[in-house]
């Protein structure tokens, strides 16, 4: 046996072995041992991920199911507030006889064909429905008077009267210069001035300094016609319109809105009161409560404004007749 066999401690190799042994069996353990768990964190990853891809396969939306599904329609958005309209004060109670209170509230707004001047007393308005070649209303816009009568107006306030005198002699000089623009070529006494102003003009060229305008040169013209004179101013004893107004008309009557004996004897009878004849006596018949006869000055005869000729009933033939006097009276 060799030497250092025999040196070799048993105890010591005995422990070599014993160790050896240890390390086989840790071995051997470990293979046997099922595989580790995945840890906390590689487990929560692999769900996060999971996850996602469902959340993201569910947001994918259909086409044909996204077209055919009912979209709930939205709702109505809430009723505005109605607001009530401002209330107009020349209106009285919504009498539909109360036409004339819009041109009173806001004049302003008044389309230019119906309008011919307004101030703060007074609204100037062609009729709507004329009975002559010309024929406009005067509207007092104060509120205190505007459903008065106007023959109580008229009869017993001397201020008011004066200023519906003055605001009628413009509307007057008004109306007869549109008289004289339509009758211009027709008219004898017209056509005569015309021709004396066309010499004039001549003189002004042949004679310079010669001013046909100036004051002296028309003391020289012909008076031409007077067409103030054919209007005449007042108001119905009994109007067909609420608000207080005054009718500034031509004497013609020629006029397609003249279509029965009412509309013509509210203008050509004593229903049409002149305001010349203001003050009334007390006694006149046709203020209200002295007397009731209007109703009769409406129904009785026709008679021509211009020949007197009494037609009675006929108006067919008083409308004829109306016409023939026109031709004559406008070429005057």
């Amino acid at each position: 046996m060799d030497e250092s066999a025999r040196n070799i401690n048993p105890r010591s190799f005995k422990r070599r072995r014993n160790d050896m042994s240890a390390d086989e069996d840790e071995t051997d353990n470990a293979e046997s041992l099922p595989p580790s768990a995945p840890s906390d964190e590689a487990s929560s990853s692999s769900k996060s991920v999971r996850t996602a891809k469902s959340t993201a396969t569910e947001g994918k939306k259909n086409a044909f199911t996204e077209l055919m599904s009912k979209k709930p329609k939205p709702n109505p958005p809430p009723p505005a507030k109605a607001q009530r309209p401002v209330p107009n004060p020349y209106f009285l109670n919504s009498d539909p006889r109360a036409g004339l209170a819009v041109y009173l509230s806001d004049p302003a707004s008044v389309p230019s064909k119906a309008m011919l001047f307004y101030n703060d007393d007074f609204v100037v308005i062609n009729d709507v429905f004329p009975k002559s070649t010309v024929h406009a209303l005067i509207l007092p816009r104060d509120i205190s008077i505007t459903h008065l009568h106007p023959l109580e107006i008229l009869n017993s306030n001397p201020e008011i009267l004066a200023s519906i005198r003055k605001i009628a002699v413009e509307t007057c000089d008004l109306l007869a210069k549109e008289l004289r623009r339509i009758h211009l070529k027709t008219s004898v006494l017209e056509k005569t001035r015309q021709k004396a102003f066309e010499e004039l003009e001549e003189r002004a060229i042949s004679e310079p300094g010669f001013d046909p305008d100036s004051e002296e040169s028309q003391a020289l013209l012909p008076p031409g016609r007077d067409w103030a004179s054919c209007i005449k101013i007042g108001v119905h004893a009994r109007p067909s319109m609420t608000n207080f107004h005054i009718h500034v008309i031509s004497e013609d009557m020629h006029s397609e809105r003249v279509k029965n004996k009412k509309h013509y004897n509210s203008f050509n009878s004593g229903f049409f009161v002149n305001l010349d004849e203001f003050p009334l006596d007390k006694d006149d018949e046709r203020i209200p409560g002295v007397g009731h006869v209007t109703n009769g000055m409406l129904k009785g005869d026709m008679v021509c404004w211009k020949c007197k000729r009494n037609f009675r009933n006929k108006f067919k033939e008083l409308k004829d007749h109306l016409e023939i006097e026109y031709e004559t009276w406008k070429r005057i």
